[in-house]
Order: C-alpha cells, then structure tokens, then sequence
C-alpha cells in the first residue's frame, strides 16, 4: 500500500545530492535531538565527544557531495529547509576548524577529522549508510545506524521511516501500483487528480487549501531555481571547470525562435531550462527533490515550459504535480529512487518518468496515456549508470537532467500518438528497471569508480 505524502517526495532543500546532503543533514539533526535528550540524565564532568562513520557511497563521494558540511548542519540544529546556504557551502573550509554544538547545557566540540570516511567494506545492508557514536571519556555509549535511502529519505535499521516524516493517516484510495489504480479509477468513475488529491489529505492530514498552499511552496522554488540559473555565469565549484551553459542554452532558443525554427527552439529551451536548475544544485543552492537532487532539473524545466511556453495555468499544473507523484511513489515502493541502489535509471529514468506524466495530465490524457507516456520514458533510461566525475553531480549529471527533459515531452508524444495497447505496463518496467540496478555492478552505482568517473585519468579520488 502507497503511504507516502507529496511532501516526503518533494522535499526543499540544497543542493547537490539529496541522499547525500540532504538525507544526513536530517539524520544529523535527528541524532542531535537524540543525545539531547541522552545528555540531560548524564554528569556535565565527563569529556563529551562524537564521531561519525561513512560506509558505502556515502564514504566514496561524500566529501564531492559535501555530505561532511551536511553532517555538521544537521548536528548544529539545521534542517534542509532553514539552513543557510552561504554558511554550509563554507563549513570546513579552514584546516582543524572546530565548532561548538551546544545540547542542552552540554557543549561539544567537533572537527571534520571526527567524521570517518570508510572506504572499505560496509557491513551494514545499504550502500548509503552513516553511524553515529556519542563518546564519553571516550567510550562509547550511544549509537545510531542511519540509511539515505534516496531522495532524501532515510530509515532506521528497524526500516522505519525516521521520525521526521510527516504525521500519518491512512489513504483513501489503496493501490500499490499502476493496475491498482487504473483499476480504482475505471470502478469508481473519479479522475485520477482527485483520487490523489483525497489521499494526500487523508495521509497529511491536511485540508484541500492546505496541500495546494504548501504545493506552491514547492512551485516557487522550482522555479526560482530555474530563473535563478538562467541568470547566472561562471563555473560551477568543486574544481572540475564546469562552466553553467543555461544561460548561453536559453540565448540560443531565443535565436532559434526569431529564425523560425521552432521545433529546435522547443527543445533548446527544455534544455535551458533543465539546466539551470541542475547548475544551481550543483552550486549547492535551494531546489526541490524530484524525485532527488541528482534528478532535480527535469521536473522544473517541465514546470517552466508549461507555464512559460505552453500558458497552461497554475492550479492544472499544481494537480499534475500529484500525478507526477504518483508515479515517484510506484517507482519508490516498488525499486527505488536511489542512484546509489539501483543507478542513475532510479533517478533521471524516474524524474523523467514523473515529467512525462505532468506533461500528459496538463495536456488532458487520460491515465492510460499518463501511465504509457510514464512507461516509455524510463524504459529509455533502463541501464543508466551512475558514475558522477569525482564524486560531483555536474558531469554527467547536468546533461543528464536535460535529456531526460527532453525524452519525457517525446514519451508524452509517443504516448499521446499511440492507437493501440502497449505490450509493456508501466508496472512492468519498474521491475525491470529494479532488476537491472540490483544487476549493476556497485562501481555504477554513484561510488565513482567505474563508467565516465574513472575514465581519462579522472578516477576515484577520495577526499577530492
């Protein structure tokens, strides 16, 4: 049964990588409530201390996806939605820099030496996984194991979803997959917006007013995101030399437009657009997971082009965001949204997934097309590794982000254009996607050592 709210799936937050910046700061903040609570019962004379260790692809390209700032946020009582940016992207960066994080009446003092980055074997059952260690006198006494799960999700090891998820009630409409609700659907005679709508009040507790108040919330920064990168110029940090393109890629779709070439203009601005927000999260500025960070891009750049380009108004859009959802939720249940799992096929494919089905629903298919048009655009990204150049989400996860814009309008079209049954369900090729990734050799799986990363004398270099 699919229980997630809207709001666990698109999550505000910086950039660049919602497993890896995202899901520890909330595990960090988390841990802090925990040895708060810990530290009220204990003698304020023992020397107080706290180590972290990273297993897996956290540990091999953490420090590219500045998990080690994340970690620090999160202990010093930030959240991914009130951090503030300017200071996180400058966390660590003098030598033996120390902060103080004030528990309660306890004070600690940590340094990027107590995170560990363990770049052997990870013993724990995920390939993103952080362990928490409060000290005292050096002894350890408390600990915590904690799974970024993708999309800025993270768990327990009893798999439960952390306490900073969402009250819950119980959805409306039961479905687990795509027939489930085709099924639903065609029994009750309700359409497909209004189903989700029922069960995202059901679950969040929240009314009508309240969800689509907090969906353009969402909107908002999605799309500052993009006119904030269409803006802007230079190279992008980490030290690859990557220059933002957005801006110089929306020029060329205006050209394009004044020549009357008007299909390339089309996909020149998608591009632009994709673009510009994958340049801001890789600067790490304020995005949206889409169903991730690593995949933030399309989900916007569709957003911008049917505002922007198609008129299409804001509440339709505001209802296909559900729909688009809804397609992350199937994917999420039943594989995964992780690149660091099952690939980048789990985040661009499901990003691009989801963008096929808004573009679907604003332009009035019904969910047969929606969940076609679904289908078509993550069987195209079925195999896709994750392999980012030095840990980093910029190649070639920039570009990457742009063709799966573009890839979900063309699923729409084929979609759309279809006059008979598509032999593959939508159903179908998430459990092929799935068995694919658990296929996948774990070097594509966003541990930088195989693929693009490892190629022309990049390699893996931790630490980088």
């Amino acid at each position: 049964m699919i229980n997630t709210s809207f709001f666990e799936l698109f999550k505000i937050g910086p950039g660049p990588s919602s497993s890896h910046t995202v899901g520890p700061m909330r595990a960090a903040f988390e841990f802090r409530q925990t040895i708060t609570n810990y530290l009220q019962n204990c003698s304020s004379d023992k020397h107080i201390s706290l180590r972290i260790a990273l297993y897996g692809a956290l540990a091999a390209t953490g420090h590219g996806h500045g998990t080690h700032r994340a970690l620090l946020a999160g202990l010093l009582g930030y959240l991914p939605t009130n951090v503030p940016i300017t200071a996180l992207n400058n966390f660590f960066t003098a030598t033996d820099e120390s902060y103080c994080l004030l528990l309660g009446e306890q004070k600690i003092t940590f340094v990027e030496s107590d995170i560990y980055f363990d770049y052997g074997h990870n013993p724990y059952r995920h390939p993103n996984t952080m362990k928490f260690v409060l000290l005292q006198d050096y002894v350890p006494v408390l600990e915590q194991v904690f799974y970024s799960v993708g999309g800025g999700f993270i768990e327990t090891d009893k798999h439960e979803a952390a306490t900073l998820m969402i009250t819950k009630g119980t959805p409306t409409y039961i479905y687990s997959n795509m027939a489930d609700l085709q099924q639903l659907q065609q029994e009750s005679g309700v359409s497909v917006d209004v189903i989700l709508l029922a069960n995202e009040m059901a679950i969040s507790l929240m009314t009508e007013q309240e969800v689509f108040a907090r969906i353009a919330d969402i909107l908002e920064i999605m799309e500052q995101s993009v006119v904030n990168g269409l803006q802007k110029e230079g190279i992008l940090p980490g030290g690859l030399q990557v220059h933002r393109r957005a801006k110089s890629m929306y020029e060329k779709a205006q050209h394009l437009t004044e020549q009357g070439r008007w299909g390339d203009a089309l996909f020149a601005r998608l591009n632009a657009y994709a673009l510009a927000t994958s340049e801001e999260n890789a600067a790490g500025q304020m995005v949206v997971t889409a169903p991730t960070n690593g995949a933030a891009g399309v989900i916007p750049a569709t957003i911008a082009y049917l505002v922007n380009d198609c008129h299409v108004g804001r509440e339709t859009i505001s209802r296909g965001l559900l729909v688009a959802a809804m397609v992350g939720f199937i994917i999420k249940d039943n594989a995964s949204i992780s690149g660091a799992e099952l690939g980048c096929q789990a985040e661009v494919g499901s990003a691009a997934a989801m963008a096929a089905a808004l573009f679907s629903f604003c332009y009035g298919e019904p969910l047969d097309v929606i969940a076609s048009a679904a289908e078509i655009a993550m069987e195209h990204h079925l195999g896709m590794t994750c392999d980012p150049i030095k840990g980093l989400v910029q190649i070639p996860c920039i570009e990457r982000n742009a063709t799966g814009a573009v890839k979900a309008y063309n699923a729409y079209l084929l979609a759309s254009g279809r006059t008979t049954q598509p032999l593959i369900s939508f159903d179908q090729v998430v459990e092929v996607m799935r068995q694919t990734g658990l296929d996948l050799s774990a070097k594509y799986k966003e541990t930088a050592l195989g693929g693009l990363a490892t190629s022309f004398g990049w390699g893996n270099m931790p630490g980088s």
